[in-house]
């Protein structure tokens, strides 16, 4: 395992006792990514609605200069 992994110790729902709030099993379980990993293809699609609204923007920025 790389070293770089960060576990985190969990319970599933089902296994914590009610009247105490414990955890019957508890678990290592790797923890998620803040940023979700992404293919080259979810990647560029990701970069085009960027760049799109940033053209957008521009584009209404440029027309009310036009219009004053």
């Amino acid at each position: 395992m790389p070293s770089d992994v960060m576990l985190t110790l969990a319970c599933s729902p089902s296994d914590v006792d009610a009247a105490t709030g414990a955890c019957a099993h508890p678990m290592w379980v790797y923890q998620p990514p803040v940023i979700p990993e992404l293919d080259a293809t979810s990647g560029i699609a990701v970069g085009v609605a960027i760049l799109l609204v940033w053209a957008a923007a521009y584009g209404f920025k440029s027309m009310k200069r036009a219009g004053d």
